[in-house]
């Protein structure tokens, strides 16, 4: 890859089969946005030392709702924003594009942090996407957003009933409506997915076209004066009274420090055994309208299955498919490698999903194939904290890929920690930091890597209507380890989430 988006990539040829898949690198999200930037201000690398009020490092979903969000609470406060690379350019650039809320992780929420709890955070979480509706369409920044739910469906039987529990758990909280059962006919004639069971349709989803969103708010951000610096990485934090962010020509020095890396959160010595590095691709098929429309695929809707090593997939407006799969490479370290964008393997699995679920597309090309770093942490929800000893330097991480929608919500609480305000949200459950830790190395990367394969053949064995293996069913449910609190002494006086 020369650039983030990546040069056109050259299509495979007419009547291509499965075999012939594009050049894994170009992010089609990303080309599409940047090339409707003609003209547009650039945010040079920074310079010097400055001084601000707030200072986001991250110009991804994070850093830019959070921005935002001091912007509007503050709207005389010096905000401060660097980035790496350039905004959007990680995984709020090239994920799925998918907005969902937690009404399917209902029952997970309410073991953790109590019904009360659980339903204002699933609410917050849906709320997020109307925020995001609601920013678009004030700002006239055009995302591409289509409100028309989340049809969430079994892929091999040993998914049947996974919406049940969340079903379950909206109608004790009162939340009738947010899951709702459907049969496989159901699916098959919304989506035209042949390989797909019985499943549930979440009204709230939106699809959205993420690198458009980003930029769009990079935008806003200018125009109400939000200092940008892309190509301006953190070399150091200093977690001082007065906190620092040193980059390589200069520095800022600010009130508040405001951390939205994604996975590169992982590269924090707090944070190094909290969150792991885990890549995610897509394909992207060649405008298809006619066939779309054979398969019944027209309403909007986003489509995914049950499986730990997730698929996902969106039509976009111009009738292509993007068909994603989560659980790919695993970050040495904690770092985020060259295996996360770009790994042939990946995308051939993914494609060879593609077309199991869908016959139809067999001979269709694949224009585009990329990758991203997810930010997987324990519990599969994202938690927010502080370093250091002064209270200044704040942090979001462990999104899990599910991050498009609550990092909108998350950043309301990191908007406001920044600012000193105490109320609903910077009180609330996520902000106690990692709900655990992983083992030290090199047990975590080994373990993170056994485990991985473990998923892979279990979850392969059983599309095929098989049974997994004994080894493989007794690693899975260790996806989900953390060491017991009793020998992680960075959780013996952790506050316990309130109930």
């Amino acid at each position: 890859m020369t650039d983030v988006a990546g040069r056109p990539a050259a299509g495979p040829r007419d009547g291509a089969g499965p075999a012939d898949l594009p050049r894994v690198g170009p992010v089609f999200w990303l080309e599409q946005a940047l090339a409707a930037e003609d003209g547009e201000r650039a945010c040079p690398p920074l310079a010097g030392t400055v001084r601000a009020d707030v200072c986001v490092v991250g110009g991804g979903f994070v850093g830019l709702w959070t921005a935002l969000e001091v912007t509007e609470l503050a709207p005389d406060a010096r905000v401060v924003l660097i980035d790496a690379q350039g905004c959007g350019f990680g995984a709020s650039g090239r994920n799925g594009g998918w907005a969902t809320s937690w009404y399917d992780e209902l029952q997970d929420l309410v073991a953790r942090f109590g019904p009360e709890q659980a339903a204002w955070l699933a609410r917050e979480s849906s709320a997020a996407i109307d925020r995001i509706e609601a920013f678009t369409q004030a700002e006239d920044v055009d995302a591409h957003v289509r409100r028309a739910g989340t049809l969430w469906a079994a892929s091999s039987p040993a998914q049947d009933g996974a919406w049940q529990a969340p079903q379950a758990a909206s109608r004790a909280l009162g939340l009738d409506g947010v899951v709702r059962p459907l049969d496989a006919a159901q699916i098959r004639a919304r989506t035209g997915a042949a390989a797909l069971g019985d499943g549930a349709f979440l009204p709230d989803g939106a699809a959205v076209q993420p690198a458009l969103l980003a930029r769009g708010l990079r935008r806003v951000l200018m125009r109400r004066g939000v200092a940008i610096h892309e190509g301006t990485p953190m070399l150091a934090l200093e977690r001082d009274r007065t906190p620092a962010v040193v980059t390589p020509a200069g520095r800022v020095e600010a009130g508040a420090v405001v951390l939205g890396l994604g996975a590169w959160a992982a590269r924090l010595r707090e944070l190094r055994r909290a969150v792991v590095p885990i890549g995610s691709h897509i394909v992207l098929t060649e405008p298809i309208p006619e066939l779309v429309a054979e398969l019944g695929w027209t309403g909007g809707e986003l489509l995914g299955d049950a499986r730990l090593m997730v698929h996902y997939a969106q039509v976009t407006r111009d009738g292509r498919i993007a068909f994603g799969r989560g659980g790919g490479a695993v970050g040495p370290l904690g770092r985020v490698v060259p295996a996360h964008t770009v790994d042939p393997r990946a995308v051939a699995q993914v494609a060879a999903s593609l077309r199991r679920w869908f016959p139809a597309l067999e001979r269709v090309r694949l224009t585009h194939a990329w990758g991203g770093a997810v930010d997987r942490a324990p519990g599969h929800l994202p938690f927010v904290g502080s370093l250091g000893d002064h209270g200044n330097v704040h942090y979001a991480t462990g999104f899990s890929g599910n991050g498009v929608a609550p990092s909108a919500f998350v950043a309301r609480i990191l908007g406001r920690l920044a600012l000193g305000v105490r109320d609903a949200y910077t009180t609330c459950a996520l902000v106690s930091g990692p709900p655990g830790y992983l083992p030290p190395e090199p047990l975590r990367s080994a373990g993170a890597l056994a485990v991985r394969a473990a998923v892979e053949r279990a979850e392969a064995a059983e599309e095929r209507g098989e049974r997994a293996s004994r080894v493989a069913s007794a690693l899975r449910p260790l996806v989900w380890y953390t060491l017991p609190r009793a020998v992680e002494p960075r959780m013996w006086r952790r506050r316990r989430p309130r109930r």
